[in-house]
């Protein structure tokens, strides 16, 4: 089976995408917990918040006071939490005395309430991955992802959990009359609950089931090294331009980046220079502002070309990075369609397709 290099651009856009979107619906539920459900202030649970802007959650994320060195005593302290909240939890639906004694406000929204400070902190770092990477941070998160992806499948995996929901659907299915829309909401949630736990591994057990967990730690960390080598791609790139005639009819705006870029380079250099944004020199790199700018307005067709190539390239086999070993994302993508397959298989599937 052949990849094309440009197959890597697309799946890093996509796992660019998750960390943001992750962030955008953590920040929705904690709007709408803050209306309709009597959540429990972290501060309750925490006397560090003050100290860790992680755990403070009452509002937009503190992203001036925020360091990589709090993501890990922030998860420490919230997976010790989450596991511990999560074990009473299982306790208390297993011994229901029956069906009709398990309540949907018992089981999805204690459920959303206890995960959310987890996936709160996670997701702010997701974020941060992607638009301030830096050393420091991506070994914080190295660090605390296989503690998140354990705790979290448990979730997926718990046997009590599962008996609950399928509980709670057996009971409607066996009322009589028209739902409201609330109700309709609600059998919507348990019925993808459900199909989720299923494809989370709910069903196996013994070899196949640490197996199965053994594949998701991995694929954790494949997509995490994956956006990592193409963020050091992206920021390996530069093209820098002297020849007025290169940026003729170009937009004031684009050069006054480029000639912005070229006097942060050399300053990040030790070295001082005057730089003008009609005069040069400019600098390209493959940011999203600048990239688009240089393919939409360059008129020279060669530097275009130069620059698109280093673009739909990135972290393949043809990505080279002086004085680094090349990161090729390449191998990458077999693996994780390898491990895919796998996975698809031992859930009774096909192929990862029909999985999904």
């Amino acid at each position: 089976m052949k990849i094309h290099t440009s197959a890597v651009i697309l799946m890093a856009a996509s796992f660019r995408a998750q960390a943001f979107t992750g962030l955008k619906n953590t920040l929705s539920r904690l709007s709408r917990q803050q209306k309709q459900t009597s959540r429990i202030p972290l501060a309750m649970v925490s006397t560090s918040v003050a100290a860790n802007p992680f755990l403070d959650q009452e509002s937009l994320p503190r992203f001036a006071s925020i360091e990589p060195s709090y993501l890990t005593p922030a998860v420490t302290e919230l997976v010790e939490k989450l596991e511990s909240d999560f074990a009473s939890f299982e306790s208390n639906i297993s011994k229901s005395g029956g069906e009709k004694d398990v309540a949907y406000e018992d089981v999805l929204p204690a459920l959303e309430r206890m995960q959310f400070p987890l996936g709160y902190v996670w997701g702010v770092a997701g974020h941060l991955q992607g638009v301030k990477n830096g050393d420091e941070l991506r070994e914080a998160y190295e660090k605390n992802q296989p503690k998140v992806v354990t705790t979290m499948t448990k979730f997926s995996q718990s046997a009590a959990l599962y008996d609950a929901l399928v509980a709670i659907e057996k009971s409607w299915e066996e009322s009589s009359g028209q739902d409201d829309f609330y109700t309709m909401q609600k059998k919507r949630a348990v019925k993808n609950s459900l199909l989720q736990m299923k494809l989370g591994g709910v069903g196996l057990e013994g070899k196949e089931k640490e197996r199965f967990n053994e594949i998701k730690l991995r694929l954790a960390e494949i997509s995490t090294s994956f956006s990592n080598n193409v963020l050091d791609a992206t920021k390996a790139f530069s093209l820098d331009i002297e020849n007025h005639e290169s940026v003729t009819n170009v937009p004031a705006s684009a050069k006054a980046m480029w000639a912005n870029s070229y006097k942060t380079a050399m300053a990040a250099k030790g070295k001082e220079v005057e730089v003008d944004a009609e005069s040069g020199p400019w600098r390209i790199t493959l940011d999203a502002p600048s990239y688009i700018a240089a393919m939409q307005h360059l008129p020279d067709r060669a530097i275009r070309e130069k620059v698109y190539k280093a673009s739909i390239t990135r972290a393949s086999e043809f990505t080279k990075v002086e004085g680094e070993k090349v990161k090729n994302n390449i191998p990458l993508i077999y693996e994780t369609l390898k491990l895919k397959y796998e996975r698809a298989k031992m859930l009774g599937f096909s192929n990862p397709a029909e999985m999904s």
